[in-house]
């Protein structure tokens, strides 16, 4: 007879084990499905691409109004 079936405590520990395995099972399979989508990185890389656009405009308008005061 093993003693661990007669633990209290052993089903607690057990249950908290699987319960974390499936979490963490279920976050990886959400995860691969963001990193693999292919019209969320497309999204991404054209927003990525608009912010640098802008900064980049921005810059140039702050460069030709303080290019006179110096």
């Amino acid at each position: 007879m093993n003693t661990a079936l007669l633990s209290p405590t052993t089903g607690l520990l057990a249950g908290w084990a699987v319960r974390s395995g499936l979490s963490l099972a279920s976050w990886g399979l959400q995860r691969a499905t963001r990193r693999t989508d292919r019209d969320r990185l497309q999204r991404r890389l054209e927003a990525r691409a608009a912010a640098e656009a802008a900064l980049a405009d921005r810059d140039a308008a702050y460069r030709s109004t303080t290019y006179g005061l110096m």
